[in-house]
């Protein structure tokens, strides 16, 4: 069975955000993107998109700062706690 590949203008639909994010993401965040040499069409795999925005979705806890990843789902559940 393939994977499904998705253009630059239908993974920014999938997740909802522009183009021009999209690329945002790609640089900065390290969203995985498929590119072929001599080509400057970029293909996103579906399944690695999903993989990216579940990641992403995941609550972090700082505490004094400090990114708390072992307590992350055991005592806090969804909780999202920001600090400045």
């Amino acid at each position: 069975m393939k994977t499904p590949h998705m253009t630059t203008k239908e993974t920014a639909e999938y997740i909802g955000v522009h183009p021009d994010t999209l690329r945002k993401y790609v640089h900065q965040e390290n969203l995985p993107v498929l590119r072929f040499p001599g080509r400057r069409k970029w293909m996103f795999r579906k399944d690695l998109v999903d993989q990216w925005v579940e990641k992403r979705s995941q609550p972090e806890i700082y505490i004094n700062g400090q990114l708390e990843k072992e307590t992350v789902h055991q005592e806090y559940g969804k909780i999202r706690v920001l600090q400045p």
